[in-house]
This record gives C-alpha cells, structure tokens and sequence, in this order.
C-alpha cells in the first residue's frame, strides 16, 4: 500500500476549504492525478454524495471510477473508491482532507493511500512511491497558493494550464492531416 501525507498552513476558514476541495471542477486546476471530472453532484444533507471522476497517475491515466465522497462539516473530507468499475478491480484509492484552525488561517493535512491490485500491485506501488510524495508536496503548495492569492485578493492561477476541450471541427482536421500523411499503398 502507499501512503503519502503532507500539510500546509493557508489563509483561509476550513469551511472555505472544505467547499473548495469538494468542487472537483474548481479543485483540479490544482491536483494532477485528476485527469476529468464527469459528475460531480452537491453534497447532500448527511454531507455525502459520489462522484466520477478520470484519474492519472504519472500520466498513467485510469478508466472512469467512482469515488463516495463524505464530509465531516467543517473538519474533514474524504474521497474514497467505491463502485463496480474496472477501475476497482485495479486499485483502491483514499484521498482526505483534515482542516484545524490555526490563529489566521487553518492547516490543511492532505492524505493519500493508494492499494494496487493483481500480480503487478507491488511493480506500481514501487514505481509510484517517490512520485506520490512529491506529487502530494506540490499539490499542498499549489492549495496554498491559491489561498493566499485569494487572501490578497489576486485572481486564481489556472496552475495546471489545462488545455480546453478540442471542438468537432479541430478532431476533423486533425483526423485529415493524419490520413493525408500516410503513406500511399500503391
């Protein structure tokens, strides 16, 4: 199993935290191992909902998974496999947030545990292992930054510079341009 944990002290309430984190679509400017959000419904009233989600691990990206999401209001936060997907017979993953209050600000502690399953488990847990922790140390680092940002009152940063949805239009052409450049069989 890996397991990977790092905090950060931000400029904001855990509540803005909290709601921050559980708005996938505003929240994976900022984590890389989100690839694309699909559904991402509000919280209900026990503060639970699902979401499904595309993730990618060191550009290793998983089909579409399932993830329970339950929110402790307004301490924690924790993203955890749960469905009957492909994605679950590869790999189990949880990921949370613990927020405190702390003077000014609050400190955040993120954490990961990713279990991989099948014969080639322990081949990916020792590919991933350095990559988790730095990858979970500049997550908490971009969190910060994007709270102090907004402490200042400075616009986001689009930190992953995610490239927009290609149109019906550019995969067509790009669809010809690779048919024109093949070569000609007779």
């Amino acid at each position: 199993m890996l397991l990977a944990h790092d905090s950060v002290h931000v400029a904001a309430t855990p509540r803005e935290v909290l709601e921050f984190v559980c708005d996938l679509q505003a929240y994976w400017t900022l984590d890389s191992k989100i690839a694309k959000v699909y559904d991402n419904p509000p919280l209900g009233a026990d503060g639970t909902t699902h979401v499904v989600i595309q993730g990618s691990i060191r550009g290793i990206r998983s089909p579409r998974q399932r993830l329970s999401v339950k929110l402790d209001r307004w301490r924690s936060v924790t993203f955890e496999s749960d469905g009957p997907w492909l994605t679950d017979r590869l790999m189990w993953m949880r990921g949370s947030f613990v927020v405190d209050p702390r003077g000014r600000g609050s400190l955040v502690t993120h954490s990961y545990r990713f279990w991989f399953k099948g014969f080639y488990g322990p081949l990916m847990e020792r590919y991933l292992r350095d990559w988790l922790e730095r990858d979970l140390h500049d997550e908490v680092q971009r969190i910060k930054s994007h709270f102090d940002r907004q402490a200042a009152g400075l616009p986001p940063l689009n930190v992953l510079h995610r490239r927009p949805a290609r149109t019906e239009e550019q995969r067509t052409r790009d669809k010809i341009k690779q048919w024109r450049s093949m070569p000609n069989p007779w």
